[in-house]
């Protein structure tokens, strides 16, 4: 691995532990809080101001913590003040599993924050968000310390994560079959204990992502198939990737992955390995174009 590259993602590392054990303190300092629909006043929650919207509503959350569950069951967008400053999180005395945010309605934006738990690995799952609709957007949040970061569920279709920062859970991202045709790009997804990605589903594309200091960093498995994976870097991972399915692609366009771990060589200096990075699993697959540099990937 390149020396810049290992700086670069230990000081990845260093933050995801950092953040971890921070987050409550960093944001208990009383900022006022309160949710807004556009046009229509102010609400005293989250889940209020959901009830009290219509399809089409954006709904603004201000700088806070909110220890609320949400049920989006409508058309709506809603926008937090950024993760640094609007935390969702469930309470700390959970005895029965719990989805922060659950989005069964379609065409829906999330973004701006941070969702957190304080789940075990003992304890009942938590599930960051948990999709059942499709043409979603999950982008800029940071999704933490649950058992499921995002969960994307048998109807989870063409949805869109990008530009998240999604680590310290045990499941970064999965897709249960027949969360079919998504799109998960721009995200950094680190030190989840499981699987950064676990993919069920059929036709996804995971691309310029960056993927580290997970267990497993991608997991093609069961029934997934025809799923495209490409210019995202695996880099200390305990291992990269795992495919034990006969048609996922692991490049596209003469374009694969970066490898912290390809012994190849590039001798005619076009970026692309001269051999192909072989894939574990009982697919067989391998990526025919590795890249022998880390692609540039912008996940903020």
């Amino acid at each position: 691995m390149k020396p810049w590259l290992t700086i670069f993602l230990m000081l990845l590392s260093t933050a995801a532990v950092y953040f971890s054990g921070c987050i409550e303190n960093q944001y208990n300092k009383n900022i006022k809080s309160g949710v807004s629909i556009q046009g229509k006043g102010s609400y005293p929650s989250l889940q209020s101001a959901i009830d009290n919207a219509s399809d089409g509503d954006t709904i603004t959350v201000n700088p806070g913590v909110y220890h609320e569950t949400l049920r989006i069951n409508k058309s709506v967008n809603l926008i937090g003040a950024g993760v640094e400053k609007t935390t969702i999180t469930c309470k700390n005395n959970v005895s029965s599993g719990v989805t922060i945010i659950e989005i069964a309605a379609g065409n829906c934006t999330i973004e701006g924050f941070t969702v957190t738990s304080s789940v075990n690995e003992t304890g009942p799952p938590v599930t960051g968000f948990r999709v059942t609709s499709s043409n979603n957007h999950i982008s800029n949040n940071t999704i933490s310390n649950c058992t499921y970061g995002i969960y994307m569920y048998r109807g989870a279709e063409n949805n869109t994560v990008s530009h998240n920062t999604i680590l310290n859970n045990q499941y970064g991202i999965y897709l249960f079959p027949g969360a079919d045709s998504n799109v998960i790009f721009g995200n950094n997804v680190l030190n989840n204990t499981r699987y950064g990605v676990r993919v069920k589903g059929k036709n996804n594309r995971v691309f310029k992502n960056i993927i580290s200091h997970n267990n497993l960093g991608v997991y093609m498995c069961c029934g997934s198939g025809d799923n495209i994976v490409y210019r995202n870097v695996f880099a200390q991972n305990r291992e990269n990737a795992k495919d034990d399915r006969v048609s996922n692609i692991w490049s596209k366009d003469g374009v694969g992955n970066y490898w912290d771990d390809y012994t190849g060589i590039d001798a005619d200096g076009d970026g692309i390995g001269d051999t192909p990075y072989s894939i574990s699993g009982y697919g067989k697959r391998k990526d025919e174009y590795p890249l022998v540099e880390p692609p540039q990937i912008r996940v903020d």
